[in-house]
Formats: structure tokens, sequence, C-alpha cells
């Protein structure tokens, strides 16, 4: 802890970088100069860096960081320190306008981090940044030294065009996937899932699935515990598992020119542990049971009943991912029980739910074991 706190001492004096001071960093207090400033680090921080230009999605940054920084604090360790990388330093600007400040690259040696993302954007600058010389050697140095690496919405463009992907499997936002394919048809993209981790590689689809992402790095480190309350304090109604698709049926349904089954739809994804039959969503919006499933139909391009148990289907793999019981995965997503939920998953994703858990799930005696330890009280920021 003595050589980390030395090596602290330099960033003190020049001030801690607003996102650090985000994160909260809150382990061990080391006193420097006489203002008898305090900074907070702990010998385990893990060092993620975020590769930016001017032009950047906000969300994929701010994001990920708050995430970081609120498993910090229930923690009660520095277990992430957050950093922006950018050639524009000191002071980054997002494509809505708002600033970050960031430090060049050169501020940060490729054996400090220990994690690096670059994240999406506009067109322009995505593209001027594809071509930044100074980040793709930044990049491409960091990659052999980093516990992980990646890419958050359309940055994936960017490891693509730095021949930084190689045959792993990736993912990225839907609107680029076209380019990517017609620019690199013989990379592994995965065009549907939210989310990728291939070995060191981790990359997510888009905005906000940037979260989902970074819940499940948290996880990886510290546990599902960790995880979870990190999206209880995120106020995130479901964790999502990374094979979810990013095109949500939910959404598509309710933008539909045809929005006239918008409160309905709304009114189902609150009520999927009911019986959900075609007669009882007609009588709902007043309509005969024939015309309900005629007008359902060319509104959303799916008949009422592969709309529901769509809905069904992924909230039931949210909460195995989760870790709920299979038990209480059939009575909450309506399919009555274990049987069912098999049989459902059997023929939408080729294995039983019990097998899905296997796959893509947490381990319950595990998530069991955390339940019964004693919970980490922090205050509500």
């Amino acid at each position: 802890l003595g050589e980390a706190g030395e090596e602290k001492e330099s960033d003190l004096r020049h001030g801690l970088a607003p996102m650090d001071a985000m994160c909260g960093e809150t382990l061990v207090q080391f006193a420097f100069g006489r203002n008898d400033n305090i900074i907070y680090i702990s010998a385990m921080t893990h060092h993620v860096a975020f590769l930016a230009f001017d032009g950047f999605q906000l969300l994929d940054v701010t994001g990920p960081a708050s995430a970081y920084g609120i498993a910090n604090d229930i923690l009660g360790l520095a277990a992430y320190r957050v950093s922006i990388i950018a050639t524009e330093a000191p002071l980054v600007r997002s494509r809505c306008g708002l600033g970050l400040a960031a430090d060049p690259p050169q501020a940060h040696p490729v054996s400090t981090v220990d994690s690096f993302f670059v994240v999406g954007g506009e067109a322009d600058g995505l593209s001027a940044a594809s071509r930044n010389v100074g980040m793709r050697q930044w990049a491409k140095a960091a990659a052999q030294s980093s516990k992980r690496y990646g890419s958050v919405c359309s940055g994936s463009v960017c490891l693509a065009a730095w021949h930084m992907i190689g045959k792993r499997r990736f993912a990225s936002h839907w609107a680029a996937v076209s380019e990517i394919k017609k620019r690199w048809p013989d990379l592994n993209l995965d065009p549907d899932s939210i989310f990728v981790e291939d070995g060191p590689l981790w990359t997510s689809a888009g905005i906000t699935t940037g979260i989902d992402m970074t819940l499940a790095i948290i996880e990886h480190d510290h546990g599902a515990k960790t995880a979870q309350k990190v999206a209880q304090r995120m106020v995130l109604s479901l964790r999502r598992p990374g094979t979810q698709s990013q095109f949500s049926p939910l959404l598509a349904a309710q933008s539909t020119q045809n929005s006239r089954y918008a409160d309905l739809i709304g009114w189902i994804a609150l009520h999927l542990d009911r019986h959900l039959g075609v007669e009882q969503l007609a009588a709902r919006v007043g309509e005969t049971v024939r015309s309900f499933h005629r007008n359902f139909t060319r509104a959303t391009g799916q008949t009422p009943s592969r709309y529901v148990t769509a809905q069904r289907l992924d909230l039931a793999r949210a909460l195995i991912m989760d870790a709920h019981p299979l038990k209480i995965v059939a009575a909450k997503s309506g399919f009555g029980d274990v049987a069912q939920l098999s049989a459902a998953f059997q023929r939408h994703f080729g294995m039983s739910a019990g097998a899905y858990r296997v796959v893509h799930g947490q381990r319950q005696a595990g998530v069991q074991a955390d339940e019964s330890s004693q919970s980490i009280d922090v205050p509500w920021g």
C-alpha cells in the first residue's frame, strides 16, 4: 500500500480527475502536503479507461462509470478507478454538447490500465477516431497487458479498423452492423446480442447495453450479489443477459405507425404473471376477438400469442440470470410451472430452462450463500 500511496501523490498534486472523484475511492486514507488533502486508494483498485473522441455518445461513458462508482460504494472500497482518454484532452465533447475532463493517452502508461473500452458516437467522430494513430497505438499496446478490453456501442468500429478483434465474437450497435459486415465481412459479428464476452474481449451493442455489460463485469469481479445491488441502486427493473436481443419486441410494438395498442402493450409487460389469452386482451381494448387478432397482428407484426410468449421468455431469461429458482421464474413469467417453462425454452432456444441456467445463468448455491452473509448498508447518493 505504501508504494501505491507514492504513485498517487503526483496525482493528488495535480488534482483528481472529476470521474475519479465521482467514483468515490474509499478504502485507505493518505495525507499529503500542507493542505492535508486526503486521497483514497486500494491496493486492488482496477483501473478502467474509456477511449473517447469529440462526438462520442455520453451515456457510453457515464452509464458504465456510474455503475463502477456505485460498486465502490457498495463494496466500501476503491474497487474501480475510472479515467477518460482522448487526444482532445483536457476536454472532450460528447454528441449532445456536454464535455468531460479527459487525459491524453500518454498520461496513462498502458501498464497502469487494467481494462479499457472504446466508446461509440457520431459517424464523423468515430471515423476520425478510427484513423487516429496515437489512439490506435495506445489501444493495441494496452490490449497486450490489460485484463480485458473492448467497446461500447459503435466503438467496435475502431476495434475492427485497428485489427484488434481477430476471430473473436463481438457485438455492436445495430446501426453499425451493416457497415461492419461490408468493411470486414470475415469478422465474427453477433448482430443480435446486447453484449458479448469472448476471452478478454468484452463488447456491447449500444448505449444502455454498456450498463448491462458493466454489471456482468462487476459480477465477474465481485460476485452476483454485488452486481444485483448495483442494479438496484441504478433502479434497473431487470438485469438483462448478454444473449437478449437488442431488438426489443416491446419497444418495436409500441413504436409502430399504428400505436393504438401502446397502452395495452405496457399493461402486458406489467402483468406477465397472469393468464393473457386473446379473449382477455381483446376485452381490455373493447374489440371482438377476431378484430383484435387481425388488428394487433397488423400493428405489431406478431400475433397476440406470439407477442406475449416473446415477452414471457425475455422476462424468464432475465430472472434466470438473476438466479431465481425455476419455480419462481415460471410463476413470475406466466408459464405456470417448470415443465411448461422448460418446454418453451426447448422450443425457442433448443435447451431446457435448467440447461439455460447452466450455460448462461448464475450459480444458485453461490448466490444463496451470498444472501446469508451480512448485507452492506450504504447511503443513497
